[in-house]
């Protein structure tokens, strides 16, 4: 007998606003919004940047979710309306009382990590990371050897700073061309290019068991955002 899907419920309260709190989820999940005490009876609509399936996620497009009434009571103590997460990443959430905002907040879905040549899942919890200074790591012909130490210290995720040209300060997160892949990791006979990291990450993760990620630094502001290498 299979397991039933997994529901969670996220009641919502009037003037209720929750911008600084972090809902966690999995794919797979069912998300159920129902109303809280201070709403019911109440005309409520709630809107999400969750893109419906098939759809390319915008983060500054909404769409209303439709309530389901299962039960047909005329309060609305079963009332609800959903999302089926099927997408990781993180999004936002509204909803109006009448056409007044009463309420919002985030939701983040978490991704599933694939490694192996059997493409077999990677528990995040299981998530053991080393940091490399791609700027120390010489060039793109000596990085496998170099890397190795993690593989064989039991490591089974590689972090790189920015891979990109670096500016004039040198440091790790001032970049002077967001898309040039940096050409020091290259030799005078020998350019190598995104392709190259592409198949050399490709590499790791089947053969080795080893996912990457690196950061995304845009304008020079130094924050800095987690993106998955593929």
């Amino acid at each position: 007998m299979g397991h039933g899907k997994q529901i969670r419920i996220l009641l919502l309260n009037e003037m209720e606003k929750l911008e600084k709190t972090l809902f966690r989820l999995e794919q797979g999940f069912e998300l159920q919004f129902r109303l809280g005490p201070t709403l019911q009876g109440k005309a409520v609509t709630v809107y999400t940047n969750y893109p419906f399936p098939g759809e390319t996620f915008n983060r500054e497009k909404f769409h209303s979710l439709g309530w389901e009434n299962p039960t047909e009571r005329e309060d609305d103590s079963d009332k609800y309306c959903k999302l089926n997460l099927q997408q990781s990443g993180s999004f936002q959430y509204y909803f109006l009382q009448g056409n007044e905002k009463s309420g919002g907040g985030y939701i983040v879905v978490d991704p599933i990590l694939h490694v192996g040549a059997d493409n077999h899942v990677l528990p995040l919890d299981c998530v053991t990371l080393q940091t490399f200074l791609a700027k120390c790591l010489g060039p793109f012909d000596e990085w496998e050897s170099r890397l190795r130490v993690a593989k064989e210290s039991g490591y089974n995720m590689i972090h790189f700073t920015p891979l990109q040209t670096l500016g004039l300060s040198r440091s790790c997160y001032s970049l002077a061309n967001q898309l040039e892949l940096n050409p020091d990791f290259s030799r005078p006979n020998k350019k190598y290019t995104w392709t190259d990291v592409g198949q050399l990450v490709e590499k790791l993760k089947k053969e080795w068991n080893i996912l990457c990620i690196t950061d995304v630094v845009y304008n020079h502001t130094g924050m800095s955002f987690i993106n998955y290498l593929h």
